[in-house]
């Protein structure tokens, strides 16, 4: 996605470009093989906020080659209701899932990468919850960890790994 709030198209030509532009880049994939991950962005000015919007955008492109990411941060931002995470179809199209938490009390819309922390039973957006219903529906994909706070990226690697560990322990029974 573009996250440019300058972009003048309309969200018809954003989606019709992308459809484009995945049809373009198909057969490359195809040929070598590899998956293609297209990650819905949550932000206001993303060209491409919505999962089930991208889901629709993958069903048009077709073939087998492309997977939607999941990002538990972009979906809270995001215009997508929770019934989104609960169609099986949506799930069906996932490769890869991150995850990570937010703490700071602010309108969601002020969320930015910055304030990223480990998953933890203080997040404010049930990100640990977003993780049990997906594994419950059936993913059983990769999940990445995805935390950019200078609070995580500035610990100490004995830190680093303790808080880890404590965040995969509670992701493993949250929900």
């Amino acid at each position: 996605p573009n996250n440019d709030p300058r972009d003048p198209r309309s969200p018809e030509a954003r989606r019709a470009d992308t459809v484009e532009c995945l049809k373009a880049l198909r057969p490359l994939f195809e040929r070598s093989g590899r998956l293609g991950y297209v990650e819905p962005l949550g932000f206001g000015e993303s060209s491409l906020s919505s999962l089930a919007v991208g889901a629709a955008v993958l069903r048009e492109v077709g073939g087998s080659c492309y997977r939607l990411v999941w990002d538990t941060f972009h979906h809270y931002l995001g215009p997508d209701s929770a019934e989104v995470l609960g169609n099986p179809l949506h799930v069906a199209q996932l490769g890869l899932v991150h995850v990570s938490a937010v703490e700071a009390e602010k309108p969601a819309g002020g969320y930015r990468d910055e304030h990223r922390l480990l998953p933890s039973r203080a997040d404010r957006m049930g990100s640990g919850e977003q993780i049990a219903r997906l594994v419950k529906l059936g993913y059983r994909g990769p999940i990445s960890i995805e935390p950019f706070s200078p609070a995580v990226l500035n610990l100490g690697a004995e830190a680093l790994r303790a808080a880890l560990k404590q965040s995969v322990e509670y992701l493993k029974t949250a929900g």
